[in-house]
């Protein structure tokens, strides 16, 4: 009976200690994830993780989870703030699932200015599906996220700057499906022929942002120029079209789970509906758009245009913006891709069809260099300018 009892007691033992081997603390999206010197938390506007668990002392392993079981777009976002509580060399693996690596991570120290992590810090698998990212973390917590974290308020404080500094007016368009504020920036209000930007339908695509500000405030900057420029068009900019998927750090949706650039002319979404009642009310006074540009981010900087064979007023537009543009860009290679209208409810396409005008898609390259957009932006404003007071 005694032998008996031991043989039990001994297989209860090792029951106990693989369960306890094998134990791995998980923590549920919006909770804090406590690592052994370190703590994970994504309770910030623009943040986002799946589950997260520690597999072992400081090793922890993030699952990347899409908004919704309707996003198709390979755009795996990600934004959490590490914690230390201790100097530790810290090892998190981005765990995608059944999708790929796109975006390089980028840090922040104060969760305003980033940079991009070192090529040394980051090791992505042969296939894709996961990424590791390696951390020699002091005292100072870190913010870590796929782009810079440019939220709805920073957005809002831009918009109120550039109308100080300008002769933009800065009103509230309408409400988001959360009830967030979509501003508009609108400029010599009084001529009918008008230009249109659109900005951040899809919440990851951070580069095109840059490009969007640096555009618009060469538009409106204080030069010969631009001056000549703002006294004969009319200028709407709208500078984010998604505030609530930029919030929740979305792949690509809004909270309706829709992804806004394919629901111009379904129009289901409060967002788009604000852009084409937008449109309705330019019709109705007797304006006419002249120009659309919606900036965007992809792998690559580039344009998607329309083809030759469908005509726009005035014709050839695009490819007389874009030879005036290159000798000027150095150090910044775009390509122009003419595709014909496969979709109409994208953005582009439904501006063409409606009004027959040059309507553009301004992609930036994920990871094109900051500065490089920003000066590629000044150069395509200042061109786009000359080519349109020719005419």
């Amino acid at each position: 009976m005694k032998r008996k009892l031991a043989y039990c007691l001994l297989l209860a033992s090792f029951a106990l200690f693989a369960s306890c081997a094998t134990t791995v603390h998980v923590a549920e999206p919006g909770t804090v994830c406590d690592a052994d010197g370190y703590s994970i938390a994504d309770n910030f506007v623009g943040a986002r993780r799946g589950k997260c668990r520690v597999v072992g002392g400081d090793e922890v392993t993030l699952e990347i989870m899409r908004e919704d079981d309707k996003v198709t777009n390979p755009s795996p976002w990600f934004a959490f703030k590490v914690k230390p509580e201790r100097a530790t060399d810290a090892q998190i693996t981005l765990d995608y699932g059944t999708w790929k690596h796109r975006y390089w991570p980028k840090i922040s120290y104060d969760g305003l200015n980033w940079a991009r992590l070192e090529e040394t810090a980051v090791q992505v698998a042969d296939n894709g599906f996961t990424a590791t990212i390696s951390l020699a973390l002091d005292e100072k917590p870190v913010w870590i996220a796929a782009q810079e974290l440019v939220t709805p308020t920073i957005y809002e404080v831009w918009s109120r700057k550039v109308a100080d500094g300008s002769d933009a007016t800065m009103s509230e368009l309408g409400k988001s499906l959360q009830g967030l504020p979509i501003f508009r920036l609108d400029t010599n209000a009084e001529s009918h022929d008008v230009i249109l930007l659109i900005g951040r339908q899809h919440p990851p695509e951070v580069s095109g942002s840059f490009a969007f500000f640096s555009f618009f405030e060469t538009l409106h900057a204080d030069t010969d120029l631009a001056n000549r420029f703002r006294q004969r068009f009319r200028i709407i900019s709208i500078p984010l079209l998604n505030p609530d998927g930029v919030a929740g750090g979305n792949w690509r949706n809004n909270l309706g789970e829709v992804d806004l650039n394919r629901d111009w002319g379904p129009f289901t979404q409060p967002e788009t509906r604000l852009v084409r009642d937008l449109l309705d009310e330019l019709d109705e006074n007797g304006s006419r758009l002249r120009v659309f540009l919606d900036f965007h981010s992809t792998d690559r900087n580039l344009f998607y245009t329309q083809p030759d064979s469908e005509v726009t007023t005035p014709p050839g537009f695009g490819e007389q913006w874009f030879s005036k543009a290159r000798p000027r860009l150095v150090d910044y290679e775009f390509s122009n891709e003419a595709n014909p209208m496969k979709n109409p409810a994208v953005g582009k396409n439904y501006i063409y069809t409606r009004y027959g005008i040059p309507a553009f898609t301004y992609e930036v390259g994920d990871e094109t260099d900051r500065n490089a957009a920003r000066a590629a932006a000044i150069i395509f404003a200042e061109e786009f300018m000359e080519l349109m007071l020719s005419l």
